[in-house]
């Protein structure tokens, strides 16, 4: 259920509130809104504001906050007719609700904003609980204890720091070398510069010492870094002042993997890049944002990014635009956020796609927790070619080493290694301990439930996994591939895993309320809501041929989506090439090129229909031969050749492969969790049964089978912007 959250003021004027009354001389006008967050998210006690107002001396303005004057310098940023823009700060807000008045003479504008504690929680839920600092890590495989890096060979003081986890702050300068071997240095002497530092020419084309601030410190629990362009012989960095060699623009940085999460963790999605810092590129990232250390939780990544977002512009200024960048997991989150929290990334740049966590997850359980065990069996005999059969990937090593190396990373005691061992969930030694299954991890969303056939100590996240009616290996069997009696053997045995992900004989059935938290919630990204409205560049690097998890159908996946839900996926560009090259640079040129368009577009068109109209006219999907031949072509895969899909030059040079739902029947867009049910129609299939083995397919399947062609049980396009406490906005009640 959502309840909604509404702001009911005399004057509403854009995401601020306004109030006019004529003056002795004419009418006065003024007007409040905030730049840095939406007025009811704020955090740490601060917010930029935009007046607007009928003067040209900022003098002439006096701003209240909960009723009492406040001196905050107001600087004039521009003009909008006859009336002047100023930005102000303002510091000291109140936890919870205040207001925020503007007054001209007569005239004035009252804002309500609520201020939440800068180590959070704002949306996400209540905070995740054991929850372990920098400081109470598990040490690394060497007993050393682990530490964060700031960058220039120091590392974070972990030794002081309050319930919270908050660290002492930093700012530290660091250049970059010239020379053959160019590094970045710390900078020891801010006042005098060193003999090999670099100058660069940013995107801008301003001619800079190439000199980095770089920014430590903690937000939402997590350690955040901000690295930016800056001379500190010039005034430190302002919201008011002049950008300096920063271009306006925010690159901000996801890391990978997939884990539970409880710990602050050691790195943020990495900050220092020359290929961005170089361009006058802010970079922006946190622990919280790297997804083996969130949780793989991306509404607590979104949140901190908005957290760490609005802390960047009250300290820096408003960025033109917010660019994502991040590859496997920090593509996960790229998707996901951008789905659920619009706003806060206005482009992505993701590599080694996967549109979603909880989809991929139903990909690598199945492979390596419950078909793997079942085809290595000695009794069948089966070689690595029946075997992929089955499975559909490129080749079978994918499913035993790539996907089978952390086959139960759903499990709740699959733990990071960063968890101390003792804490850690036993079904049998240790039931209270921390259960590290990403439900789990956030069961703010998917709420509890219990398992009194598990234990009665405890209530468990709920698991929207689900495998009823599915026949594995269809697409084989029907390629005349596997024979019926292989398929009959193998959805007879195949079987599911229970709520602790231990294999069992029956199939698994998703709790009803998990699958529609899944989807309602965004958890499983579709191509509607958010992602209709961000301009995305998938730069995919060929995986394929080494047997590689990051196989390149999670692009076409993600496509299918967009197109299935918009019509189209003009605003998602895929470009393929080998493992060997490198389109970063290139990818944020165009990126930024295609967002300025955007942005110049002032007609009152759907942004979706803004986005198609302004990319760029050379960037288009396309492909890289290994002779550096560039070849433009929309991409194609072809549900009907899982086998042999080559249609396509850059299919031919790169051929996206199946998987284990796919050759199951299921469609490209992979995100059905539990499918609808029809009657068993022997016409699906290209071989005959006899009597007997339809009497056992009927019996294996006795509520029927999966019915492709309709939407999964509860599947719906997501809300957007969400609360899972304590934000009372959109409140989600699970």
């Amino acid at each position: 259920m959502l309840k909604k959250f509404l702001l009911l003021l005399p004057c509403a004027i854009g995401i601020g509130l306004g109030a006019c009354s004529p003056g002795p001389q004419g009418p006065a006008h003024v007007s409040l809104a905030v730049l840095s967050n939406k007025p009811y998210l704020l955090s740490g006690g601060n917010a930029l504001l935009e007046v607007t107002a009928s003067t040209a001396d900022g003098d002439d303005i006096t701003l209240l906050v909960n009723g009492i004057a406040r001196n905050v310098d107001l600087a004039a940023v521009g003009q909008d007719g006859e009336l002047t823009l100023f930005r102000g700060l303002i510091t000291g807000l109140n936890e919870g609700n205040n207001s925020v008045t503007a007054r001209l003479g007569d005239a004035a504008a009252e804002l309500p904003v609520v201020n939440y504690p800068i180590s959070g929680p704002i949306f996400s839920g209540p905070h995740q609980q054991p929850y372990f600092c920098l400081g109470q890590l598990a040490p690394d495989d060497d007993g050393n204890p682990r530490r964060f890096a700031i960058g220039n060979g120091d590392y974070l003081d972990a030794s002081v720091t309050d319930g919270n986890c908050t660290l002492p702050g930093r700012v530290d300068y660091l250049y970059r070398s010239n020379g053959d071997d160019p590094q970045f240095l710390p900078l020891a002497d801010t006042r005098n510069l060193p003999a090999d530092l670099a100058y660069v020419t940013t995107s801008e084309g301003v001619e800079v010492p190439y000199i980095v601030r770089l920014e430590t410190g903690t937000i939402n629990r997590a350690i955040y870094q901000i690295a930016v362009l800056h001379d500190p012989r010039q005034p430190a960095p302002s919201p008011l002042g002049s950008p300096g060699a920063w271009n306006q623009r925010l690159v901000y940085t996801f890391g990978g993997g997939c884990e539970a999460g409880y710990f602050q963790g050691t790195g943020t999605g990495d900050v220092l890049r020359d290929t961005m810092l170089r361009r006058g590129y802010a970079v922006a990232s946190s622990t919280l944002n790297v997804n083996s250390q969130g949780g793989c939780n991306d509404v607590l990544s979104a949140e901190t990014l908005m957290m760490v977002k609005e802390h960047f512009i009250e300290s820096y200024g408003v960025p033109r635009y917010t660019i994502g960048r991040g590859s496997s997991g920090g593509a996960m989150q790229q998707f996901l956020i951008a789905g659920a929290y619009p706003g806060l990334l206005d482009g992505l740049l993701p590599s080694n796609t996967f549109a979603d966590a909880v989809t991929y997850f139903t990909d690598s359980q199945e492979c390596a927790g419950i078909l793997r065990d079942y085809v290595n069996d000695p009794a069948l005999g089966l070689s690595d070619a029946s075997k992929n059969a089955i499975g559909g990937w490129s080749m079978w090593s994918l499913c035993e080493t790539s996907l089978g190396d952390r086959p139960k990373r759903i499990a709740p005691d699959d733990c990071p290694a960063q968890i101390p061992a003792e804490a850690r969930y036993d079904a049998v030694d240790n039931p209270a301990g921390v259960r590290c299954s990403i439900y789990d991890g956030m069961r703010n969303i998917f709420g509890e439930k219990r398992y009194p056939a598990i234990t009665d100590q405890r209530a468990f996240a709920r698991a929207p996994h689900d495998n009823v009616g599915v026949q594995y290996g269809l697409a084989a069997l029907n390629s005349g591939l596997i024979d019926t009696a292989l398929f009959l053997d193998l959805n007879e045995n195949i079987g599911g895993w229970d709520i602790d992900v231990n294999a069992r004989r029956q199939r698994t059935v998703a709790d009803d309320d998990a699958l529609r938290i899944a989807y309602q919630t965004g958890r499983v990204s579709s191509g509607g809501a958010g992602l209709a409205q961000v301009p995305i560049i998938d730069d995919r690097s060929y995986l394929d041929d080494i047997g590689n998890f990051h196989a390149s159908v999670y692009s076409f996946i993600t496509r299918a989506r967009l197109e299935r839900d918009n019509g189209h996926a003009e605003n998602y560009i895929l470009r393929r090439h080998s493992r060997d090259l490198s389109l970063e640079d290139e990818n944020l040129e165009l990126m930024d090129r295609w967002l300025a368009s955007i942005q110049a577009d002032r007609s009152t068109d759907r942004l979706l229909d803004k986005i198609v109209r302004a990319r760029p006219a050379e960037l288009q999907n396309d492909c890289f031969a290994a002779n550096g031949e560039r070849i433009a072509e929309d991409p194609v895969f072809n549900p009907g050749s899982l086998y042999d899909n080559t249609e396509g030059s850059c299919n031919r040079l790169f051929p996206p492969h199946a998987g284990l739902r796919l050759v199951a029947g299921g469609p490209l867009s992979n995100d059905i969790l539990k499918c609808q049910l029809k009657p068993i129609d022997y016409g699906d299939y290209t071989v005959s049964f006899s009597d007997q083995e339809k009497a056992r397919l009927e019996a294996i399947f006795p509520d029927g089978v999966c019915d492709w062609s309709k939407p999964g049980v509860h599947q719906q396009v997501n809300s957007t912007w969400l609360s899972f406490g304590p934000s009372p906005v959109n409140r989600y009640e699970p």
